[in-house]
């Protein structure tokens, strides 16, 4: 006798989410919540990713997924003026729509809720009396242990987020005590960390003028992806604590778009 299918409705497990990251506490230019389907709608499994990408939505089929849960929105940027086939975003749409694929996303609020991103990131690296950095709730500061070498520091960074390379300013000669993190790209939040005293930032995404820090400071890229992959967990971690018989899959196609020679 085949296994009995568990549903849930869609809405059910976003109100689960947005217990731990209420949808209200995303930035002004975010588009947190459904992006497509039926909230609804009953769905028997889910598909967790970093990413709302054209390969994510083919797994989500492929393994027979009604719903996908991701940390980046499928639609980023509102109002979206067109949906054509051939253009990547368009075609993820309406791959998702035939496929009758429910697709709800926490990405800001995972940011600044309280055990969310940023305070994975800060635990990850040791850190320690972890305080909030900065007005907006997005970034931690705290301190390690003990202090460190530059050189220990970095290889303790690659090895926190499985970064197969990171780019930085100038290494510090000094050793490295307190520490600022910042999710996704997060070089706004520069200015607060050297405030606040950190000697270092690490996030992502970082241009090329925020690589001139002061003394006594330094910013470590460790790339978009690498800083926020702990999402996926996070979000299976949370259905699952919730809803203990649906079905929860973490994405194997979800990869970084980001190739290094």
């Amino acid at each position: 006798m085949a296994d009995k299918v568990f549903k849930v409705k869609a809405a059910d497990i976003a109100e689960a989410i947005e217990e731990f990251a209420p949808v209200s506490t995303q930035a002004e230019w975010d588009n947190s919540g459904f992006t497509a389907g039926n909230p609804s709608a009953e769905v028997s499994k889910a598909l967790v990713a970093l990413n709302c990408s054209l390969e994510v939505m083919q797994e989500a089929v492929e393994k027979g997924c009604d719903m996908v849960v991701t940390h980046h929105p499928l639609i980023v940027h509102k109002p979206l003026l067109s949906i054509l086939e051939g253009d990547v975003r368009s075609d993820t749409i309406m791959l998702a729509v035939r496929s009758g694929i429910t697709v709800y996303s926490s990405h800001t609020p995972l940011d600044r809720a309280c055990g969310g991103l940023n305070d994975i990131m800060a635990q990850r690296l040791g850190l320690g009396n972890i305080e909030l950095l900065g007005s907006d709730g997005f970034s931690r500061v705290g301190v390690l242990a003990r202090p460190v070498g530059c050189k220990a520091f970095i290889d303790k960074v690659k090895k926190a987020f499985e970064a197969p390379v990171i780019r930085c300013s100038r290494p510090l000669r000094e050793k490295i005590r307190k520490v600022a993190v910042s999710s996704g790209g997060g070089q706004g939040a520069i200015a607060d960390a050297v405030c606040a005293g950190a000697q270092v930032l690490v996030t992502g995404d970082v241009t090329h003028h925020n690589f001139y820090t002061p003394d006594g400071f330094m910013v470590i890229d460790i790339g978009h992806h690498y800083s926020e992959l702990c999402a996926m967990q996070l979000l299976k971690s949370i259905i699952q604590k919730n809803f203990p018989k649906f079905a929860v899959l973490l994405s194997e196609a979800d990869k970084s778009p980001i190739f290094y020679f």
